[in-house]
């Protein structure tokens, strides 16, 4: 049973799994692709039988509450075969879990994977009539790099500065501004230059905003470095086993943060061993626990 990606992006070779096939309006038809004109399961199907593929499976639809908003996936119904609503940015917008619930009242789906706002699961439980569940990265995957055998000693944040995040912006421009620390930001153009950086540096600043766990947790393990999180590990909600890696370091306030930072480039010892790559579940497993039982992939 083939399992069948659904996105807004373009094809993301990084996710490419055996048995997975990646559609969508922004990708491009390939061996392992489908490319539809529009985000309905009618158009997924006629594309996927003008390729000598049959419109059923496993379906992995992957949005967001600002996806929902501006072109939600419509005729989830007609789908044959299970159907797992994968939702990132449960933060985007008014009212993000409410638009999540009316979707799913409206566009039946068998369950829900929170990508990356594992403190909101227990209340998207509490507000959806089907499972719901939260695995972070999920089937998402990040590029390696090797670590460089002396980093440059200081703190290094990449990303953008953009309108929509200020308090990100605010704390970057504290650092730059009061100068206590060794502290560098980098924007990259590429999840590999990101990795490469990551890499090279002994600290990494990671800024979550709004609940959300976010990529950069995951891109700065899978580069093998280790983060100062700017967050309460409360972050985490119930997985645990994210809160206290040796590879994590948590602070909430700047002075906290600048003095954490001190201390660690003073004992490299707190920071140099190996970083354990994040959790990955192959996809027949995670389909598994996100659906429970679920034909072999293949």
């Amino acid at each position: 049973m083939r399992t069948f990606l659904f996105h807004y992006g373009p094809f993301q070779p990084i996710w490419q799994q055996p048995g997975l096939i990646q559609v969508g309006p922004r990708v491009e038809s390939g061996p392992s692709s489908v490319s539809v004109h529009q985000p309905h399961v009618a158009a997924i199907q006629a594309a996927l039988g003008s390729r000598g593929w049959v419109g059923a499976g496993v379906l992995i639809h992957y949005t967001d509450p600002f996806c929902i908003r501006a072109a939600a996936l419509q005729g989830v119904a007609q789908w044959r075969g299970p159907k797992l609503l994968v939702c990132g940015d449960l933060h985007h917008g008014p009212a993000p879990i409410e638009t999540l619930e009316a979707y799913v009242s409206q566009q039946f789906h068998d369950a829900v994977l929170l990508a990356f706002n594992p403190i909101l699961l227990e209340e998207v439980q509490r507000r959806l009539p089907i499972p719901v569940h939260c695995c972070p990265p999920g089937f998402f995957r990040y590029p390696r790099a090797q670590r460089a055998a002396s980093p440059i000693p200081a703190l290094v944040h990449v990303g953008s500065l953009g309108p929509h995040h200020p308090q990100r912006r605010a704390l970057v421009e504290a650092l730059q501004r009061r100068g206590r620390i060794p502290f560098h930001h980098i924007t990259t153009a590429t999840p590999e230059q990101a990795a490469a950086v990551y890499a090279a540096h002994a600290l990494v600043l990671n800024i979550p905003l709004n609940n959300d766990l976010n990529h950069r947790f995951f891109e700065v393990m899978a580069a093998g470095a280790p983060q100062v999180v700017f967050a309460n590990r409360q972050l985490v909600g119930p997985l645990q086993g994210l809160a206290h890696r040796a590879d994590l370091f948590w602070v909430d306030q700047l002075e906290a943060l600048e003095q954490l930072v001190l201390d660690l480039l003073a004992q490299p010892s707190r920071w140099s061993g190996p970083v354990q790559p994040p959790p990955k579940l192959p996809l027949p497993q995670l389909l598994r626990q996100c659906l429970g039982p679920v034909p072999p992939i293949g």
